[in-house]
């Protein structure tokens, strides 16, 4: 009976892993049709509804007029990408627009991008004969080249003039076997269509290894996007004009796949990325985070909650008391930095200071001051004074306000630090370490000078504060249970203390080493207020009175952003919600 009963399980259990597999291979079935070798590739559910639910979206009419937008279409990339797709509305004799591109798919559609300095791309979509009879490619095909190949199949191709005639390429596409194809070279439609008739089983797409691995562990939705990040890291066009300088933190990533959603209330974006070095950390116990939280103050526009460790420890203490950001920069990204204050620095029209020897680059903005600051920065490690109590989790964030005239802003900042055994913290320590890196800092004429901590009792509530009445700067820090809240500010502190908040974690929400909140119906204290001030005070340019600012009110359909991120292995998970008012 026992053996009946195990071969009756094994059974079952074959007949549902199959049925499993071949629904996750059946998912992202599209891209068995597309060549290995794709920077890119995306996988939509429904091109058509998508494009339609964008066209009525209101963030879409926002962007469009924001400055934000404005200033992308006049940078390199926006120009570029302008520029090509008027080269392929050339070449085809009607302009490649969205209604073009949403008449090309009866739903699902699938893209896959092979080089996007020349944007060499392969578009395919399951499509009737009466849909692609349809299309704005069939209805003009006498703009394109007709010729048939060896087995009878019929393609439509024309040449485009890119990158001003530097570049040659081209339009073809076809209707083969229910689909709609249109690619930009000779070489990657033969290689399509060799796998649309099963010709080349070994150059799919589906089969690559980063790929494969990556569209295991997701389910797609609404929209899907796999990236291979080794070759974009390597890729030219990638690192000047797609992405900002920060470039070398996606070194350890391999490749990444997001998929989108839209639920009741909210956009979903779940991320998966696979890395060359495990990252891994335990998940902040809901007990924890929500004993944390509790302590936010319900004005708070903007708050991160993460796993401690030695350097986001060290990170939060400098970042909260010190206000010092740290900062990785080559030599050579010193000039580009410099000089972009005055001009772009692909410009070398502007104020560059290109045309001074590499020496005064490095040496122009140094100081002896700044260079002790930096050694002292690698010996001094604030992590350490919480070894011994054991930190579990650090709440950061940063409430700005606007001060009457003559003054501008101030930045209130706290980091709230969850400790095992708050008894170990060795408070004496870690005001001496204070102590000394605020002499050393500020103090010029009267170094050695100590500076004195002192205790202050209010309402019940205790608290240790360093003050430095002449310039203004101060630090205090008090115990509450197990949490140690560390400010700038002795009011915001006090704020902090009296704060009675109810924070709880669904027991339904995923682990996760890091939560990261954007309380955008908190942006017209935190931010619409602070750029309105700049404005008026002539303060800074349009880049946060107009850019930033026009980005932000795109969004107004949006309440709030909450950034889930989680660490396994060599798996970095991430899932990004935002929440329509």
């Amino acid at each position: 009976m026992k053996l009946k009963f195990f071969i009756s399980s094994l059974v079952v259990a074959s007949i549902a892993l199959a049925v499993y597999s071949a629904s996750r291979q059946s998912a992202f079935k599209p891209a068995e049709d597309f060549p290995r070798g794709a920077l890119v590739y995306v996988q939509i559910a429904d091109l058509p509804a998508l494009l339609k639910f964008w066209n009525e979206s209101d963030f879409k009419r926002n962007y469009a007029e924001s400055e934000n937008f404005k200033s992308f279409k006049n940078r390199h990339l926006g120009l570029k990408l302008a520029s090509r797709w008027e080269e392929f509305s050339a070449a085809s004799g009607f302009p490649i627009d969205l209604e073009t591109v949403g008449g090309l798919a009866d739903n699902r559609a699938a893209v896959a991008i092979y080089d996007i300095g020349k944007l060499e791309f392969v578009f395919i979509a399951p499509v009737s004969d009466e849909l692609f009879a349809a299309t704005k490619f069939a209805q003009n095909q006498n703009n394109f080249e007709e010729q048939t190949l060896d087995d009878g199949t019929i393609i439509y191709r024309a040449k485009v003039e890119a990158d001003r005639g530097r570049q040659k390429q081209e339009l073809i596409f076809a209707g083969v076997k229910g689909r709609f194809v249109l690619a930009t070279s000779e070489k990657l439609l033969a290689q399509t269509l060799s796998n649309i008739g099963g010709k080349q089983a070994k150059n799919r797409l589906a089969d690559e290894p980063l790929f494969a691995a990556l569209s295991e562990q997701i389910e797609p939705r609404l929209a899907t996007v796999w990236v291979n990040q080794t070759a974009l890291n390597a890729d030219y066009h990638f690192k000047r004009y797609w992405l900002m300088p920060n470039h070398e933190n996606l070194k350890n990533i391999h490749a990444g796949i997001f998929d989108f959603s839209i639920e009741e209330g909210k956009f979903v974006e779940r991320r998966r990325f696979l890395l060359d070095k495990a990252v891994d950390a335990s998940p902040i116990e809901r007990a924890q985070a929500a004993e944390t939280l509790s302590l936010l103050p319900a004005d708070v526009p903007f708050y991160r909650l993460r796993k401690a460790g030695k350097k986001t420890l060290d990170e939060a203490v400098r970042n909260t008391i010190f206000d010092r950001r740290e900062r990785e920069e080559k030599p050579e990204d010193n000039r580009r930095f410099y000089g972009s204050s005055f001009s772009d620095s692909s410009d070398s029209s502007g104020g560059d200071y290109d045309y001074l020897s590499e020496k005064f680059d490095e040496t122009i903005d140094e100081t002896d001051e700044q260079e002790t600051v930096q050694k002292r920065e690698m010996v001094q490690d604030f992590s350490k004074f919480f070894q011994p109590a054991n930190a579990q989790a650090i709440l950061t964030f940063t409430e700005p306000k606007v001060l009457p005239a003559p003054l501008f802003v101030r930045f209130d900042r706290a980091a709230i630090f969850h400790l095992a055994s708050t008894g170990d913290f060795n408070r004496a320590a870690f005001e001496a370490a204070i102590s000394k890196e605020f002499s050393e800092e500020t103090t010029i004429s009267a170094a050695g000078v100590p500076l004195k901590w002192e205790t202050k009792n209010e309402n019940g509530a205790m608290r240790r504060e360093l003050r430095l009445p002449m310039l203004g700067i101060s630090a205090c820090y008090a115990v509450r249970g197990s949490e140690l809240i560390l400010t700038n500010d002795a009011e915001f502190l006090r704020a902090i203390l009296e704060n009675q908040n109810s924070q709880t974690i669904e027991k339904s929400d995923a682990p996760f080493t890091e939560l990261t909140v954007l309380n955008l119906d908190r942006k017209e204290n935190a931010y619409t207020s602070v750029f309105a001030e700049l404005a008026e005070k002539d303060a800074a340019d349009d880049f946060f009175t107009g850019n930033v600012a026009s980005l932000i009110d795109s969004a107004a359909g949006v309440k709030k952003i909450e950034i889930k991120t989680n660490s396994s292995h060599n798996v970095l998970e991430q899932v990004v919600t935002a929440y329509f008012r």
